[in-house]
């Protein structure tokens, strides 16, 4: 009994009995020390491995539910996050701590006890590196904004390279184009490059992909595809790029036997989202899943407007992404599909051409909060208002996800227009493509010559190889385009329509927007030098006029103008008859 033990012991005894109480606290919170991840630092993926007590290799770990539960103690924020079976007795989960400082974790299982009520804590330091993705945080979509923000509501420029084949691009070689490129992987090479390019989106679908999930299910056979999957998910990650990644398989694999099976879609669906919902990603769904995959057109017959199964697996991301992460249906080409129908040109077609998320009670019960749309817009004149409007005129952002590919049905100066007609259109965002890279040696549409209205791509056109398709003009010109945005606050742009009295046109084509203090018009055509003029200003104001030429990425020295007394501001001609951007600013002096 301690009174009766000398008054120096007693206190050293207390403080023994006192160490070894915290020991075995942090003795139960800590369970395993394969449990503490690596240097974790704020907004990266870091993982942790648990080891079950059973082997699930036989059946896959079926319906055997692992949640981790994780807690800041700085801020309170509770993330729950699900865990994934990664084959033997091994389940992750991948977590991106979103503040710096001590978290706390705790698993619930009931289906195996093994790895329910395991319990533990971590330091998460800051992030100390350069790239925006991690020192804002995850992109998000705000209701009501009308383009994408970091976490911390710093605007988000969104401009995409697509790749619907990622997994033919060879990971640990150059493969047969790669040219003298150099590369040692395709894929790394693509990926890093485009980063110099000023990308910010990597878009790709799983085409080829070494995991099978059509049966609904993940087997033993699935884990090493899906490990593969992990190495072009991290390299995109650690190169700062935000992941535009489309969910499972090729919509028209889709089976009857899988769109009805609820139980099936919500278990690979959660399983999606635990393995890579820890990245920098956005989701697409499917290929032109909205709304119903080219249904009369014979490409799948298993669903239609009326009983999509894609609007299903958009609720289960939903439910289990705790990020939030912006979520959309990669929609059929706009002639097909918008939002409401509205200028699609589709009266008598599935759904009247309306998109199968257009309603707020879907958007909100699926976590639908951006347009991933297809538009190829005319390159011979003003783009239709209604189209626009279609878009404009929702709560939620858009950005044109897929147009013509440079080298396949376009050439270097539609697949430029294309950018600045989407972002100058509303779309804040525009996916880039070109032949060989959008869909790596593909055989589609190679063999007859296609036209855009303005310039032929012809059958050898379509034979470049990524080596040299991923260096076009146009790609190294996408960087001009987001200088150009990037030097005002182009989120608060509004698109000035064909049909609004705001601007009186001369040109054949033409976009323009704008904001409280600056007009942004841009003229593509072709064979002219027209331009127009602008109504409704005020006559005892400044204008600073600018040519910017989005081939070169150069400014022209700018000049001060006034309107005339009725308001009217009179545009210049074009320097030349190639496109041309002017920007029309307000100033004080």
């Amino acid at each position: 009994m301690l009174f009766n033990i000398p008054e120096y012991k007693r206190s050293t005894l207390a403080w023994l009995v006192s160490y070894v109480f915290i020991i075995s606290i942090l003795h139960g919170c800590v369970s395993d020390s394969a449990n503490k991840p690596e240097n974790p630092r704020v907004w990266e993926m870091t993982e942790m491995r648990f080891n079950s007590s059973n082997d699930y290799s036989s059946g896959g770990s079926g319906d055997v539910i692992m949640d981790v539960t994780f807690t800041s103690a700085r801020s309170g924020e509770t993330l729950v996050r699900p865990a994934f079976w990664d084959g033997d007795t091994v389940f992750v989960v991948r977590f991106a701590p979103t503040v710096a400082g001590r978290w706390r974790w705790k698993t619930t299982c009931p289906q195996d006890q093994s790895l329910d009520g395991l319990k533990g804590g971590f330091v998460c330091g800051k992030y100390d590196g350069d790239l925006p993705i991690y020192q804002h945080g995850f992109v998000q979509v705000e209701p009501g904004k009308k383009h994408m923000t970091y976490a911390d509501g710093t605007p988000f420029f969104y401009l995409g390279d697509t790749h619907w084949g990622m997994y033919s691009e060879e990971l640990d070689a150059p493969g047969p184009h790669a040219g003298n490129t150099g590369a040692q992987s395709h894929f790394k090479y693509i990926v890093d490059r485009r980063v110099e390019q000023g990308f910010t989106v990597y878009q790709s679908e799983p085409l080829g992909s070494p995991f099978n999930l059509v049966d609904g299910k993940v087997d033993a056979e699935d884990i090493p595809g899906f490990r593969v999957a992990d190495e072009y998910y991290k390299h995109i990650a650690a190169a700062g790029l935000v992941h535009a990644n489309a969910e499972f398989f090729f919509a028209s694999a889709m089976r009857a036997s899988l769109a009805e099976d609820d139980h099936a879609l919500e278990t690979i669906s959660r399983y999606w989202v635990a393995r890579f919902g820890a990245f920098p990603v956005l989701w697409t769904l499917a290929q032109e899943i909205d709304n119903d995959f080219y249904n009369e057109r014979g490409d799948q017959r298993v669903y239609d407007f009326t009983n999509n199964p894609w609007v299903k697996v958009a609720e289960y991301i939903h439910k289990y992404d705790c990020y939030n992460h912006p979520l959309s249906g990669h929609q059929e080409n706009a002639w097909y599909t918008t939002v409401t129908g509205r200028g699609s040109g589709a009266e008598d077609r599935d759904g009247n051409g309306a998109s199968v998320f257009a309603s707020e009670e879907v958007a909100q019960r699926t976590g639908h909060n951006w347009w991933a749309v297809q538009w190829s817009p005319t390159l011979t004149k003003p783009v239709d208002p209604e189209l626009v409007k279609d878009y404009w005129e929702t709560s939620r952002a858009s950005v044109n996800y897929e147009g013509r590919y440079c080298g396949l049905w376009t050439k270097d100066f539609g697949s430029r227009a294309q950018g600045w007609i989407s972002f100058l259109s509303g779309f804040f965002g525009y996916g880039y493509g070109a032949v060989d890279i959008w869909l790596y040696q593909s055989t589609y549409d190679i063999g007859k010559d296609s036209f855009d209205g303005i310039e032929t791509i012809t059958v050898a056109d379509k034979a470049t190889p990524w080596s040299e398709s991923i260096e076009y003009p146009s790609a190294n010109q996408m960087i001009y385009l987001r200088r150009f945005f990037e030097s005002f606050d182009w989120w608060n742009l509004v698109p000035v329509l064909s049909d609004s009295k705001e601007f009186e046109a001369a040109s054949e084509a033409y976009v323009c927007a704008k904001t409280p203090d600056t007009w942004v018009l841009y003229f593509y055509s072709k064979n002219s030098l027209a331009t127009g003029e602008i109504t409704g200003l005020q006559p005892d104001k400044l204008y600073l006029l600018t040519w910017y030429n989005p081939r070169t990425g150069e400014a022209m020295s700018p000049v001060k103008i006034s309107p005339d007394q009725d308001g009217r501001l009179y545009l210049p001609e074009k320097p030349d008859p190639e496109d041309w951007v002017i920007s029309v600013t307000n100033t004080e002096e």
